[in-house]
């Protein structure tokens, strides 16, 4: 027999093995779910399934929100054929990783390995959950992490790691295997938390198997109130009922997400359903968004003679003659010197290259401008007796098309805009001390009459179109005046450090094309029937408009609200 042959045989008894091994754990598996079983007692004095009535309050849900359909032929037949394959693989390949953390817990915290907790399935029947244990065996067993004072004391060190990377979550996959839950579906409650299930019962999203991840983990995880979760999971629910193709379409997004979000660890908050409101409440008291008033005559010097921001700031400090005397100077062609920003208490910075498609060709400019210009200006203003540098730099630098971002977040740009104005801040950064300060400003997009940029999409989205997707998203954006006014405050505090100016409310991109055409009278219609499509489309365009991508709720500015900014934006 010739080697070619032998080695094609070969191939064919592993193969041949390969199979068997994989019947016979599938055979061992599906006669272990049938022997391990929740014990029919477990829905004894159930007070969910003794309601007579239990009903939808479709009135109190969102507009946007209609009683979802009944189940379609994917959420009957192929989402459990799915869910079946890929959880089957799942035990098989990750067997060793799951003995690998069964030893480490044994280790760390002497104990069971796994522990099951009683949630609510499919209809609000009870089943146990499975997860590695991540908390001390001192732990109260059935109360939600959110409710007990001071989770931090009973989490592991092993613990604490598995909860931040979701790996507690693995054994999950058992209870996919199992079919008392689905990969894609809303996280399942636990017993006791009826405030949840009463929120979910308003959207239907009871009626559904639950999921080992959901629309609600992909977009705040623990930082969101439970009101907000429920809603999330009823639109899943909508959208997973609308049809076959949407259904599908929705778990394969929702599952490339929760990859995404995983590895980015976004999302987890111990104790912390309702994170995001808290955050919310706290931040409204900001001690920056007061008026202020500057400590003598202050002479400020803006770069970037063309600039809208530049021309729209000298225009707004001049209402105070007595307290700012403002000059604009063109950096095209500009020898940097110390004579040039000599007398001068602030400079402003705003030169750069903007709004402009970057190419191979043009790429250098980038850092010519935005980088080298800027760090030029910085060091000369420095030795020139300047106390207070002031420096427009982006939210490029983050890279993210979406996404919820603090001072903590690390920045990565994707672009040359974003990577020089990242490279300018790090190098200004080193120059500070005592008399020199440096206040680098990370705007999210701005608006306002005149302004380039994505608002005039947007506008003429609504002055051209009669309808318009009625998509709820929260977008971090600045008016002109509130921008103004903010660096009128850090002018006059003399201020260092970093900083997200931005309006006091997140802005929904549907919301603000509305008001839009209220303001220039026209009548446009916002649908949701389109909803679905933008939620699974990877395109970035589609991400830049109808994504999430906030700041956290600092630096804000008030003195314009969103109503009075679009209409004195609009205003002829």
């Amino acid at each position: 027999m010739s080697k070619k042959k032998q080695k094609k045989k070969h191939t064919g008894i592993k193969i041949c093995a390969a199979a068997m091994l994989l019947s016979g754990a599938a055979v061992f598996l599906e006669r272990l779910a049938k022997a391990t079983e929740e014990p029919d007692e477990i829905n004894y004095a159930n007070p969910y399934l003794d309601e007579t009535d239990v009903g939808t309050d479709w009135d109190k849900a969102d507009a946007m929100m209609q009683e979802p359909e009944g189940p379609t032929l994917y959420e009957r037949f192929g989402k459990r054929a799915f869910d079946k394959v890929l959880s089957f693989f799942g035990l098989v390949l990750l067997a060793p990783v799951f003995a690998a953390i069964a030893a480490a817990i044994e280790i760390d915290d002497p104990g069971p390995v796994l522990f099951k907790q009683k949630r609510v399935g499919k209809d609000k029947e009870f089943f146990e959950l499975h997860k590695f244990r991540s908390m001390k065996m001192s732990t109260p067993h059935d109360v939600p992490t959110h409710q007990l004072s001071d989770p931090d004391q009973y989490i592991t060190r092993v613990g604490r790691f598995l909860r931040k990377t979701s790996l507690d979550e693995l054994p999950q996959i058992w209870d996919i295997f199992r079919g008392k839950m689905s990969i894609i579906g809303p996280r399942p409650a636990l017993w006791n938390q009826e405030d949840l299930i009463a929120e979910r019962d308003k959207y239907g999203a009871n009626g559904v198997v639950p999921g080992l991840t959901g629309l609600a983990q992909i977009n705040g995880r623990d930082e969101l109130e439970i009101a907000d979760k429920a809603q999330l999971d009823g639109e899943y629910v909508k959208t997973l009922r609308e049809s076959n193709l949407g259904g599908f379409l929705a778990d394969a997004k929702c599952f490339v997400d929760t990859v995404r979000s995983v590895a980015r660890e976004e999302g987890v908050v111990e104790g912390g359903t309702g994170e995001m409101k808290k955050a919310k409440e706290a931040e409204a008291r900001d001690p920056f968004d007061h008026d202020t008033v500057p400590v003598g005559t202050k002479k400020v010097l803006i770069t970037g003679a063309d600039s809208y921001i530049g021309g729209c700031l000298k225009q707004y400090l001049e209402q105070w003659p007595d307290l700012y005397f403002v000059d604009v100077i063109d950096t095209i062609g500009l020898t940097v010197t110390t004579d040039v920003f000599s007398g001068y208490d602030v400079v402003f910075n705003l030169a750069g290259i903007a709004h402009v498609k970057e190419t191979d060709e043009n790429r250098h400019l980038y850092y010519e401008v935005n980088r080298d210009l800027s760090i030029a200006i910085a060091k000369a203003a420095k030795e020139a007796g300047v106390g207070q540098l002031i420096l427009l730099s982006t939210m490029s630098v983050y890279g993210l098309a979406t996404g919820y971002i603090t001072k903590e977040t690390v920045p990565d740009p994707v672009n040359a805009y974003g990577d020089s104005k990242y490279q300018a801040d790090i190098e200004i950064e080193k120059l500070v001390d005592d008399k020199f300060k440096f206040a680098c400003l990370r705007p999210p997009m701005v608006y306002g009459k005149g302004c380039k940029g994505n608002y005039q999409t947007l506008r003429s989205f609504a002055l051209q179109t009669p309808v318009f997707p009625d998509y709820k998203n929260k977008r971090s954006m600045v008016y002109i005046g509130n921008l103004c006014e903010f660096v009128k405050r850090i002018i006059d505090t003399e201020r260092s450090g970093l900083f997200f100016p931005q309006n006091s409310e997140y802005v929904c991109t549907s919301e603000m094309v509305d008001l839009v055409a209220e303001k220039n009278g026209k009548d446009i219609k916002l649908v949701g029937a389109f909803n679905w499509l933008i939620r699974i489309v990877p395109a970035n365009i589609v991400k830049k408009v109808f994504g999430d991508l906030v700041y956290e709720k600092t630096d804000l500015i008030s003195k314009f609200d969103f109503n009075e900014s679009i209409e004195l934006t609009e205003r002829r």
